[in-house]
């Protein structure tokens, strides 16, 4: 079962890299996991041309796929080689969208990524 998640998640990030009509490639390199009461990192890599696109501002507002659970909110801080970390606490585990919205050299950008939530 664990590699069926494991090649499902792997799918996930290989699918979700493009964002068409930009120049930027979004990867989910740590997924939140979800137990009451408790913040997990999230961790997102952004490349601009195969390279690591550092000094980003973006938000990402996450929402289950397939219930109301509301929109959370997120901002990330900037890591250094491209990578951007947050933390949220969820509701519950199951199937999550993270709309990434941002600016950067005088355009917008937007990206969705599909991930799947682990209960700890």
């Amino acid at each position: 079962m664990k590699k069926l998640m494991f090649g499902f998640m792997l799918l996930i990030l290989i699918l979700s890299g493009c964002s068409s009509g930009s120049d930027y490639e979004f990867s989910l390199k740590q997924a939140p996991k979800q137990k009451a009461g408790e913040s997990y990192p999230v961790v997102i890599e952004i490349l601009k041309d195969g390279n690591p696109a550092e000094g980003l501002e973006f938000t990402a507002y996450l929402e289950m796929a397939k219930m109301d659970h509301g929109t959370i909110e997120l901002t990330f801080e900037d890591k250094g080689n491209g990578v951007y970390e947050s933390s949220v606490e969820l509701p519950m585990a199951g199937e999550w969208l993270a709309t990434i919205e941002g600016e950067a050299d005088g355009s917008t950008f937007e990206h969705v990524i599909t991930f799947e939530v682990e209960k700890d």
